[in-house]
């Protein structure tokens, strides 16, 4: 903490007319209502202003009041001043009192030179204000231009599909250039007021503080700039296995026939997985190590075993009716775009001055998905009624029903096997979903479940299922009180596929092999522990880790307490009442406090920088093994009281 420059002595010693003076300075797709929107969105973009109106706001008052303090002893000088006449002071004071010293030294006329150097001493701390109040204006400025700008943009892009490829595509441009003038310029005004505040008036500095928003600036400029030149991938990866014709001759042969139709060309490539949806792409694609380009149509081998091959036809001429309508060719150059604005947007959340800017971009962002949102409704009502023309009404809307009847329940059967709390060897997630479909899709009949749920996709929002089917001209009730069952295998494009079992089988295991050692990962940070079976389980993945200084003092972690050589006893992690970093002379420590077991608070310090270990980090390590005991002492409490539903 330093003396500020508030106070200002005029040098007596010069005239009136060449005054000089001492100089002390040093230097988210959320669903939001209106109102949710407003205060979700709107309010927190308005933040963005925040910080340039109060720069702007206070370094106009500080040089106005530095230009009154020093008109009033320019004022009293000149009627002191003996060798001047009584006409020589009355332009002076006028002089002064029409030309503040600010203007003085603002001005660009080589006349003004010789006024403007008798204020030498002062003219940096003038500049300064004058320059702040500029870079706040220039934030002011071109917040409010690229609110107008994209503000016009956004109705625009609900139009067509390509206004709004060209409307995110300008907005994009205008916005990315927005951030950069913001970030820097608010930077700049961060750390311009975090010495100029507490200076002006406490009349005192505080070093930590200009450091603070240095570090601040520089990290929202670091990470901006590594948004800005960091290359995104240009592919679209997934699980699956590529189908060639002379596996499936069949199902290429009524693809191509549905296409020829549709007078498009056929697909270059088909997948088959056991991913529980059909989609088209342009994109590059990347299944396991290979590329593949042109258009991609992906189709689950699960739902081709649940739907009879007319209700498949209705979903692959819908799939198709996408290449029809250009809508994988605007989703492949719109795609890239939505990848740099959420990259964009995740770098502004993480550079501390740049959070306000983060939330005035993602206004914007949200008023896009509308846009998005609203032309991928009217896609897919497109593709369904081409779907429901290429085949019948009846087929797509049963097609439909199947597959989100699917859909919804894979996810309660996966969702109950990931909650579970016991470790299981084999989680037999295809086992269930087989046996437990076909009762679940009787059931869905009797209920009001799928009557608004939405059929899933890897890349568009798409409509409710009452929507969908009331756009193909059909009574959604009538539909979905429909008893509906799975056709023979045989009686499906499944049956067509040459191996179509043995891949399905496969992928299978390799998606619940991945499924269960999630399960393992995340049971080892739910479990308190209690028993042999727990504690084992939790070691697996936590084990205990050493660590030693050069003087050899020895700290261990395992995964419910801390232990150093040098303590009488080890800290259990449950003891621990917080912990934090601290520095000192130079020296970084971790600071527990904790309670004893006489439950009297106490705190222990870790030179954490000394201790080390091949491959590891003592404070990361610490941090990962404290933050298990916390998610499960938090997911126990959780269990215990569930929040209401």
């Amino acid at each position: 903490m330093s003396k500020g420059p508030r106070a200002i002595q005029v040098n007596q010693k010069h005239s009136a007319l060449e005054p000089q003076f001492s100089d002390a300075m040093p230097s988210s797709k959320p669903k939001f209502t209106k109102i949710g929107f407003i205060k979700a969105c709107l309010l927190p973009a308005l933040i963005t202003f925040l910080i340039p109106s109060f720069g702007l706001w206070f370094f106009n008052h500080v040089e106005a009041y530095y230009d009154r303090e020093i008109l009033a002893s320019l004022i009293s000088q000149i009627k002191t001043d003996t060798k001047l006449t009584e006409a020589q002071r009355e332009r002076a004071v006028k002089f002064y009192q029409s030309n503040p010293v600010s203007k003085i030294l603002a001005s660009n006329n080589p006349k003004a030179k010789p006024v403007q150097q008798t204020f030498d001493n002062i003219a940096t701390r003038y500049a300064v204000f004058r320059w702040m109040k500029r870079v706040a204006a220039i934030c002011l400025l071109a917040a409010v231009a690229a609110f107008v700008a994209v503000g016009i943009s956004v109705p625009i892009s609900f139009h067509s599909q390509s206004a709004q490829y060209w409307s995110l595509r300008s907005g994009w441009i205008i916005l990315r250039l927005f951030a950069v003038i913001e970030v820097l310029g608010q930077g700049i005004l961060a750390v311009a007021l975090s010495f100029w505040m507490t200076a002006f008036w406490a009349e005192k500095y505080f070093p930590k503080l200009i450091i603070a928003a240095v570090l601040l600036a520089f990290c929202a400029a670091a990470f901006l700039i590594k948004a800005i030149f960091r290359k995104l991938p240009s592919y679209t990866q997934f699980s699956g296995r590529l189908l060639k014709k002379e596996a499936a001759p069949l199902l290429w042969q009524r693809v191509s026939q549905m296409a020829e139709r549709l007078k498009i060309a056929s697909p270059d490539n088909i997948f088959v997985g056991i991913d529980d949806n059909f989609f088209v792409t342009e994109h590059v694609v990347k299944v396991g190590e290979q590329n593949y380009s042109g258009r991609t149509l992906f189709a689950s081998l699960s739902l081709l075993k649940a739907l009879t091959r007319s209700e498949a036809d209705a979903v692959l001429a819908h799939e198709l009716a996408h290449f029809s309508g250009e809508d994988t060719i605007y989703s492949r150059r719109i795609s890239p775009l939505l990848g740099k604005y959420t990259h964009y947007l995740e770098a502004l959340h993480q550079g501390g001055v740049s959070r306000p800017i983060f939330y005035f971009m993602f206004f914007f962002w949200n008023l896009y998905q509308l846009s998005l949102s609203k032309l991928s409704r009217e896609r897919e009502f497109r593709a369904d009624r081409i779907g429901s023309e290429l085949t019948s009404p009846v087929d797509v809307s049963q097609a439909l029903v199947k597959i989100t009847a699917y859909c919804r329940y894979r996810h309660k059967v996966q969702l109950s096997l990931f909650d579970k709390d016991e470790n299981v060897e084999t989680m037999d997630v295809f086992q269930r979903i087989e046996r437990g479909f076909p009762d679940f899709m009787t059931a869905c009949v009797n209920g009001t479940e799928l009557a608004d749920a939405d059929t899933p996709h890897p890349f568009d929002s798409h409509p409710p299922l009452a929507r969908r089917i009331e756009n193909i001209g059909l009574d959604p009730q009538a539909i979905l009180r429909t008893p509906t069952s799975l056709p023979p295998v045989s009686d499906s494009w499944f049956s067509t596929i040459e191996g179509a079992a043995t891949i399905e089988a496969e992928q299978w295991k390799e998606f619940e092999e991945s499924f269960h050692k999630a399960h393992q990962q995340t049971l080892a940070w739910r479990f308190k522990p209690e028993g042999e079976a727990e504690i084992a389980h939790v070691m697996k993945y936590f084990p205990e880790i050493q660590f030693a200084t050069a003087k050899g003092i020895q700290a261990t972690l395992d995964y419910e307490k801390i232990r150093d050589s040098d303590w009488d006893s080890p800290i259990l992690f449950s003891a621990i009442l917080r912990c934090r970093k601290e520095e000192r002379l130079g020296r970084e420590k971790l600071v527990i406090e904790y309670n004893d077991q006489s439950q009297k608070k106490q705190n222990r310090k870790i030179n954490f920088k000394e201790f080390k270990k091949e491959g590891h980090d003592f404070l990361q390590a610490f941090q990962t093994y404290y933050g298990r005991h916390l998610t499960a002492k938090n997911y126990l409490a959780q269990k215990a009281n569930p929040a209401p539903a």
